[in-house]
């Protein structure tokens, strides 16, 4: 998903989508998503484009295995970009991650091995400078995911933003897009649970993860986060 503007990084995405930030020279957020993904072994790639879509697509025009997707309604959240994707994805298992999330790559192989529908949790996240801020889990019987929203009062752990998905997805994104005009992931997630559909959750608890929502997790990103990241992917 790198449809978004990212608003709470402004003026930086005043000029340039928030998957185009940059964290180390001209190494962008989006970059290190793409490496970690292919770090695990995955050839084919869909990427949803929206606010500043011409950037990405100048910035990724070189690259190959990547199909990109446009959402030109962007601002009805991710749960829409997600629908979007549909066209390219269609009936296959695919694994979902955010574009503005940092995330090392044996998060993604966790999420592919424990197959869909699966989402990554962490217990206790060590690289997120403010967990008030993330979207919290909570997880029912089995480990299964009851709820997930960054508003719940009680909850079990965090959400890091990779999932293992099937096209139950698709369907729960389309159904809610009759309902409502913009809708967001997790609610796809919670239209499932709520259906009895069985949503499970795989322990990333100790792996690296962090999402960049503002400027003060971006300095923290770059500080932080980048140098184990760049470490886990083999790069100096």
């Amino acid at each position: 998903m790198a449809a978004g503007r990212g608003e709470r990084l402004t003026p930086i995405t005043d000029h340039k989508p928030k998957a185009l930030v940059e964290m180390s020279g001209s190494l962008t957020l989006l970059d290190l998503a793409i490496r970690s993904l292919r770090a695990t072994g995955l050839e084919e790639l869909v990427i949803v484009i929206g606010y500043m879509g011409h950037k990405v697509e100048e910035a990724l025009a070189k690259q190959e295995g990547i199909r990109l997707i446009k959402n030109p309604e962007y601002w009805r959240e991710n749960g829409y970009s997600l629908l979007r994707a549909r066209e390219a994805v269609g009936s296959e298992d695919f694994i979902l991650v955010m574009g503005d999330h940092l995330f090392e790559p044996r998060l993604a192989s966790l999420a592919a091995s424990s197959g869909p529908l699966t989402l990554c949790v962490d217990r206790e996240p060590r690289y997120l400078p403010d967990p008030d801020e993330a979207t919290k889990v909570r997880l029912g019987p089995g480990g299964r995911v009851e709820a997930i929203g960054k508003s719940l009062s009680t909850w079990d752990a965090y959400d890091t933003g990779v999932f293992a998905c099937n096209e139950l997805m698709f369907w729960a994104a389309e159904e809610l897009s009759k309902r409502r005009f913009s809708i967001t992931i997790s609610d796809c997630v919670n239209f499932l649970a709520a259906r009895g559909v069985d949503f499970k959750t795989a322990d990333a608890t100790g792996l690296l993860w962090s999402d960049v929502d503002t400027l003060d997790a971006l300095e923290h990103a770059r500080k932080e986060v980048l140098p184990a990241l760049l470490k886990r992917l083999g790069s100096r």
